[in-house]
């Protein structure tokens, strides 16, 4: 397995199946955890690896400002609508998947 810094190639990679993996792979990296299939953790000097149980490589977000980015590309490639941000898109889509 090698680590890669292209988040696209990454996601591509790592695609989330549905609104729930999605949301735990934002959920990975912004709380630095596991989560489903995504886990980031704390590499030195403030870098963090982010891996997926179904993608090839792992991906190295080497700053604060590349982990902000990433978050924002997730957001970005599920959320369809500008006025949401990743709770609030989590959160209606679950309540749309009930079955009442």
């Amino acid at each position: 397995m090698t680590t890669i810094t292209d988040f696209n190639a990454w996601l591509d990679q790592a695609e989330a199946d549905d609104h729930e993996e999605a949301y735990a792979l934002y959920q990975a990296v912004r709380d630095t955890t596991d989560m489903g299939p995504y886990k980031c953790v704390s590499a030195p000097n403030g870098k963090w690896i982010v891996s997926a149980s179904h993608a090839e490589d792992n991906l190295l977000l080497a700053s604060d400002a590349a982990k902000s980015t990433f978050l924002s590309m997730i957001s970005d490639r599920y959320i369809h609508d500008a006025d949401m941000d990743m709770e609030s898109w989590y959160h209606y889509k679950r309540n749309m998947a009930k079955d009442d």
